[in-house]
């Protein structure tokens, strides 16, 4: 008893300075660890990391930066407390995103009219609110470290995959679009989405500083840094096998010759569709001919590019001379985007409509996650007054009724999974597409009032992961650019460029390979945090079992 005795009393007496136990992570010895950073130096080490991020992030895309980016945001949280670690994380997000949507004010400006303060006003808002995703996974993974004793190296990837999809965000956004370029990195996605992307590029960071710090300090790498590091090259090394094993799929699929028309009306109002609209319809035929004369096998039109109301109950394309005609000259399957509407009905959708080479039209399918103030006006069944005052000042944006189930568009041997303006940023609207078997996913946007923004570039980058998870090819079709066509590994093979020039239509020819091949994305990417957030449990309940 007095040995024990005398042990609690050395405790009880011994100077109240961390152990390597307490510390965020247990890679040095308590006498290499560094002193606690102050304040401000957290502060610029917070900025500099934003400022990387920025710059690996679209649209300068220099994706190597990524891989260091966060180094400095780690270094400030590798010492601090849970509460501590908040701060300067948090500061990291807001200001990431104050640059990444610094085209919302442009947005505003010609979307909702507000003037300069209210604009300024909700871009941070925006900025701050979507900045806590950083303060979450920082918090968590310092609590865990440290409460728990779950390694530093582990508790914070699996922080971030869970930060990032619990938080609901209007433009949604994570770690993985800034090595969206690096095809390599990304085969991961297939198992969990964009969240294990991230959570693959913050543990290379984690380790490239743990390495770092060792080095410095003279020491042989821990073995906490070996394990990371060979982690690391397991996942890239079993994501270009998947990816081996998804191109030797692309080369022995059929192919189809894919024109994509991007007419580059600018920004269209309804005024615009009544005085201008066949004058835009022609453009789309002229650019549908041209590329009918380069091969084109299906050809696609933008989202609503069709200047007219269509009429859901059609069976078959506008007969030959009629005004609205769609493809004089054009025997392929045209796909193309269309506000619809049952004749004589109030109600209007966001369509994709698919006419078959016969002139059949063989599927439609409406736009089911739509964009608020811009497509509706959300709480306008509790506030009717409200609503109707908003929508005096938006005339240029129809109340749309969202789509019903997801169903695929089919003609021939295409399989199409259409997704109208921003859905394929969003796994959630994706994942039930693909679970119905397509072969080809086809995106139709308006990016006209991003104007000459980020956004457009932004959308692109984010959008690739979703042909990763689904391992199907991906065309984009976007009114004033990036029209693209992807394959299933991420890369992207064609694109035009972001032109704002009203009646300069651009067209962009490319070939996809319809492919079959079972993917695990949207079966597995959904439940990948759950499994993640059990690990920390269970690893967090460990950790207090042997301090205990």
């Amino acid at each position: 008893m007095s040995r024990k005795r005398a042990a609690a009393r050395r405790r009880r007496e011994q100077p109240e300075t961390e152990t390597a136990e307490q510390l965020p992570h247990d890679t040095v010895r308590p006498e290499d660890t560094p002193v606690r950073a102050h304040p401000r130096t957290r502060v610029l080490q917070a900025l500099i990391s934003a400022a990387l991020l920025a710059l690996a992030a679209p649209p300068l895309d220099i994706w190597p930066l990524a891989l260091v980016a966060l180094v400095p945001l780690l270094l400030a949280l590798r010492d601090a407390t849970p509460m501590q670690a908040l701060a300067p994380a948090w500061l990291c997000g807001f200001a990431i995103n104050l640059i990444g949507f610094r085209w919302g004010d442009a947005l505003l400006d010609r979307f909702g009219h507000l003037p300069a303060w209210a604009r300024v006003l909700a871009l941070v808002l925006l900025a701050a609110y979507q900045a806590s995703v950083f303060s979450l996974w920082a918090g968590l993974g310092s609590l865990l470290t440290r409460s728990a004793r779950v390694p530093w190296l582990v508790s914070v990837p699996l922080a971030v995959v869970v930060a990032e999809s619990v938080l609901p965000f209007l433009f949604p956004w994570n770690l993985a679009v800034t090595v969206w370029r690096a095809w390599p990195l990304v085969q991961v996605a297939e198992l969990g989405g964009a969240p294990a992307v991230s959570a693959l590029v913050v543990l290379i960071n984690l380790t490239l500083l743990e390495a770092g710090l060792a080095l410095r300090h003279g020491q042989p790498l821990p073995r906490q840094v070996r394990v990371a590091g060979v982690v690391v090259l397991a996942v890239v090394a079993a994501g270009l096998l998947r990816a081996t094993h998804v191109a030797v799929a692309r080369a022995s699929a059929p192919k189809v010759r894919v024109g994509i028309v991007q007419p580059n009306p600018g920004t269209v109002t309804a005024e615009d569709r009544k005085q201008r609209g066949e004058q835009y319809l022609a453009t789309l035929r002229q650019s549908t001919q041209q590329l009918a004369r380069d091969g084109a096998e299906l050809v696609v039109w933008p989202e609503s590019a069709f200047p007219f109301l269509f009429d859901r109950q059609l069976h078959r394309e506008y007969a030959p001379g009629h005004p609205w005609e769609l493809r004089p000259g054009f025997q392929g399957t045209l796909l193309f985007g269309a506000l619809s509407h049952t004749f004589g009905g109030a109600l209007v959708h966001n369509s994709a409509v698919l006419v078959s080479p016969d002139g059949r039209i063989t599927g439609l399918s409406d736009k089911r996650r739509l964009f608020p103030f811009g497509e509706y006006v959300p709480f306008a069944a509790r506030f009717p007054e409200w609503a109707r005052d908003v929508r005096t000042q938006l005339p240029d944006s129809p109340d749309i009724e969202p789509g019903g189930a997801a169903r695929l568009l089919v003609s021939g041997s295409l399989r199409i999974a259409p997704l109208i303006c921003y859905e394929d940023i969003l796994p959630g609207a994706v994942h039930p597409l693909v679970r119905e078997k397509p072969n080809l996913l086809v995106t139709l946007a308006n990016h006209a009032w991003f104007g000459d923004g980020d956004a457009p570039y932004q959308a692109l980058a984010l959008a690739t992961l979703r042909g990763v998870e689904a391992r199907r090819d991906l065309v984009r079709a976007a009114s004033t650019g990036i029209s693209s066509v992807g394959d299933a590994l991420g890369r992207v093979q064609a694109h035009t460029s972001l032109r704002l020039e009203p009646g300069a239509p651009e067209v962009l020819m490319g070939e996809v390979a319809l492919v079959e091949l079972f993917a695990f994305g949207p079966y597995l990417a959904p439940v990948f945090p759950y499994a993640c957030a059990l690990a920390l449990v269970v690893l967090a309940l460990l950790g207090r079992t042997r301090r205990t």
